[in-house]
């Protein structure tokens, strides 16, 4: 397989972590409480949550351009030009190119069928999308669904029978989300006026770290807030740092633009 489309197949986990070490050692996955009822949340936590719930939710199409690095298996720092159209919760496509403007894959997904197409070698590859991760591309399990979110400058919630907040040694403000047999399946990081998500991390049953997701800035988009940097990573060292450079809100998408078709090929 050629590099172009290694890079891209790591890449297209999208989306990834930075230097910066995460939180994860500074609360206890050992969080537990009853299953509860959106009336019987502790005050700070159903306030977190309504807020989580709110934050760019009218946002229902929008499209951006910018550039991502890649730190891969073998350590080397890779660089690309990207850009993405995305439409509600299930529909997004991706291409990335390189220095030259050259296309060198594509990703997408419309909602029933994930796509990818390799321009450096004509590979087109087509399978059912239903809660479809990334996991197939590289190692971080990252659903398709919450890069979604994600660059749309939401959290994605997962399914959850308590809520409680806890305190980060840092001065930080924490959501715990657990489950009652499996314990904590989210935390959700904000900042010391507890406005703005800084990281999430999203853990599998056993409790073991499936991703890391920090927001680094942000720009306002018509009434949006949207990250200027977002990193994923998880605690293998595998991580992508993107950042956004040009952001549109609400713009019309056509569903074509979510179907990729297989390359033709040379003299066909």
């Amino acid at each position: 397989m050629k590099r172009p489309v290694r890079i891209f197949l790591l890449l297209c986990s999208v989306l990834y972590i930075s230097a910066c070490a995460g939180l994860s050692d500074k609360i206890s996955t050992n969080i537990f409480g009853t299953v509860q009822t959106p009336d019987s949340y502790e005050p700070e936590a159903g306030r977190l949550l309504s807020a989580l719930k709110d934050k760019n939710r009218n946002i229902k199409t929008f499209k951006g351009t910018g550039r991502i690095t890649f730190s891969g298996k073998n350590r080397d720092l890779i660089s690309a030009d990207i850009a993405w159209v995305a439409e509600d919760k299930n529909k997004i496509s991706m291409a990335l190119r390189d220095i030259l403007g050259r296309p060198i894959a594509n990703l997408a997904a419309d909602g029933e069928w994930i796509y990818f197409v390799s321009h450096a070698d004509n590979t087109f590859y087509k399978n059912h999308s239903d809660n479809a991760g990334l996991e197939s591309f590289i190692s971080v399990p990252i659903r398709i669904k919450d890069v979604i979110l994600l660059l749309s400058g939401r959290v994605p919630l997962y399914e959850f029978d308590s809520a409680a907040v806890a305190d980060a040694e840092n001065g930080m403000r924490v959501l715990v989300l657990k489950k009652k047999w499996s314990g904590v399946t989210e935390k959700i990081y904000f900042g010391r006026d507890c406005q703005d998500v800084s990281e999430i991390e999203i853990f599998g049953t056993g409790g073991d770290l499936l991703y890391r997701a920090t927001f680094e800035g942000e720009k306002k988009v018509e009434e949006y807030h949207i990250p200027s940097r977002l990193v994923v990573s998880n605690d293998a060292g595998d991580y992508m740092r993107l950042d956004i450079e040009r952001y549109w809100a609400d713009v019309p998408v056509s569903r074509a633009a979510f179907v990729l078709n297989p390359p033709e090929k040379n003299g066909e």
